[in-house]
Order: C-alpha cells, then structure tokens, then sequence
C-alpha cells in the first residue's frame, strides 16, 4: 500500500500542497485530476522522492520514506514523467536498461526482461535499437514504460503519458495501459487532466485544486455526485461538442 499522511509543501510563499492524505492500495489505480498547476505532478515527484515535503510523510508498505532510505525506496518506485524524458542519446534499448546497468544486474537477465516488456508493452523490436528521434510518439511512451517497469517496481507513477499524442495513438496508448495495469497488478498512480483518460483508466478519481484534494470516487460520483460546485464545473468545461449536441 502506498500512503500520503498530511503532506504539504511550498515554494516561497506559494503553497502547491496543502495537508493532502491519499491510499493506493496494491492492484488499484488512482488517477490525480485537475487542471494545470493544480499541484498534481509536485504530488507525485514527493511521492517518488524528489522533492521534500514541508510537512507529513511518504509511506510504502508502512515504511516511511526518509532522507537515509529514499534511494532504496525509489528503486521500487517506477516514473514516467511527462513526454517520456528518454536520452536523446542513447538508443531505446539503452534508455530502457540504463539503470540496470548502472546497478550492475547480470547481461543475461537484462536480455531476458528487456524481450518480457517488449512483449507486455507490444514495441517492436527492431525499434530497441533506434535513437527516440527514429521512432514514433507512441513508441517512445512504451520504451519509458519499459524503463519505468524494468526493475519490476511495486508502484508505477505516470505524469501525463499521452498529453502529446495524437488522439488515435493516445486511445490505443490507453488500452494499452490499462491491459497492462490489470495485469501486473500494481500499485499505479497517473496524472492527467483529461477526465475521460480519468474515467478510463481509473479505480478511484482524485480532484484536485490549488493543491488539494476536492473529491474522490468514481467518475460516476464526480458526475452524479459532485460535493463541490468546482466539481460540476470541471466537468461541464470538458464536455465534447457531442455532449453538447445531445
């Protein structure tokens, strides 16, 4: 299970989080909704440990993250951060075992789990040892999962995985995850502000604005069963012209 107990944090005199508490429960995902610069992706970067909170604490199978076991608890904590965030440098292959190698895993298991999660993620592979600028938008997003995924992690953290795809690639990208999330049965949290990818892809929806949670549930509780009038309202300003027309 991975917790938030009342973290909160500020940059200046700026307060991006406010006292926030959230639970993800092993094989459940939880998906952090709202708009830009609500706090969404400060949230996940204390929960993976990049950044301190002011206050309250990180909990990972009751164990709380701390400046001496931080480094520890990241290694069962998988990324993806906004656009992918591959090296330009180094092929798909090498972006995706890159820490893998650096801790010094055998050459053969690295072969093996790199063939697993081409296969899971359905990248394929003659793309392993192109540069990202070689492949497609869609490919890059599965060799960052790959990456994230490589050192078997107990929590996957996504920051807005398809915010730059086209719409027919970010719906098949959505299918894709959401197979995989079943699958693996992990402990998953995504970030987006689009309330249908929120919908799809999500156990339990959480709301967020100015930094703190507004509501949690279902899409059908944010919908039917708003406890905000911010909550009808975000909604309302996503409703497609079809929506409209009907």
């Amino acid at each position: 299970m991975l917790e938030l107990r009342g973290v909160c944090k500020s940059f200046g005199s700026h307060q991006v989080l406010q006292p926030t508490d959230l639970v993800v429960p092993q094989g459940r995902t939880v998906v952090l909704l709202g708009p830009s610069g609500c706090g969404k992706s400060t949230l996940l970067r204390v929960v993976v440990g990049l950044i301190e909170p002011d206050q309250g604490s990180v909990w990972l199978d009751n164990v709380q993250m701390t400046a001496e076991n931080v480094l520890d608890l990241r290694h069962r904590i998988g990324y993806v951060i906004q656009d992918g965030g591959l090296f330009p440098h180094l092929t798909a292959r090498e972006n995706v075992t890159l820490m893998a190698r650096y801790l010094r895993r055998p050459s053969q298991m690295i072969d093996e789990r790199v063939e697993l999660l081409a296969e899971l993620t359905h990248l394929p592979t003659d793309a392993l040892d192109r540069y990202p600028t070689q492949i497609s938008g869609g490919q890059r997003q599965r060799v960052s999962l790959m990456r994230a995924l490589f050192l078997d992690p107990d929590v996957l953290l996504l920051d807005e995985p398809m915010g730059a795809l086209d719409p027919m690639i970010r719906c098949e990208l959505q299918e894709e995850l959401r197979r995989i999330f079943n699958e693996l049965d992990k402990i998953v949290v995504v970030v987006t502000h689009d309330i249908s990818e929120a919908g799809y892809l999500g156990d339990v929806i959480a709301l967020v604005r100015d930094g703190r949670i507004v509501q949690q549930g279902s899409l059908s509780d944010l919908v039917n069963r708003p406890i905000d009038p911010f909550v009808t309202s975000f909604i309302n300003a996503q409703r497609s012209p079809l929506d409209v027309a009907e």
